[in-house]
């Protein structure tokens, strides 16, 4: 699997992916934004066939990094690919960005998430009651914060 930033070319696979992974997916517009946002730092994971099967992003403010979302094919998860492709954006993140402490939220009821986050460091901090839609479900909001 190779890590690296995402490029224009890489945009219709990540709108597939929010396709298949969010009741809200991000639009085409969104990503295209992040190209050119120099805050932003978005990850894909391409395996040997060169197919994109997952991404990461996040955009650091002021030190800190707020992870934007993070997906991964269906038929691709459980692979280990999710934490890897995590640790390569905190790791760049603290590198060539400076961020200090990362912050998330995930859906209350996603528990394979929550717990690759709490296996990476990410401490549970509190809830955003009503933060997501399509169904209506509070965040859980973690922080991993600079040791």
């Amino acid at each position: 699997m190779i890590y690296r930033k995402m490029q224009a070319r890489d945009i219709d696979k990540l709108c597939q992916i929010e396709e298949e992974c969010f009741s809200m997916p991000w639009h085409r517009e969104s990503f295209e934004e992040m190209l050119n946002n120099r805050c932003a730092l978005f990850l894909v994971a391409e395996d040997d066939n060169s197919v994109v099967c997952a991404y990461a992003g996040l955009l650091a403010v002021l030190g800190e990094g707020e992870v934007c979302n993070i997906a991964v094919c269906s038929d691709r998860r459980s692979q280990g690919i999710g934490e890897q492709i995590v640790r390569k954006m905190i790791e760049i993140g603290r590198l060539e960005y400076g961020i200090t402490d990362f912050t998330l939220e995930v859906r209350e009821s996603n528990k394979p998430a929550r717990n690759l986050y709490e296996k990476l460091g990410f401490v549970y901090e509190g809830s955003r009651p009503r933060f997501y839609k399509n169904p209506v479900e509070d965040a859980a909001i973690y922080w991993l914060r600079n040791q």
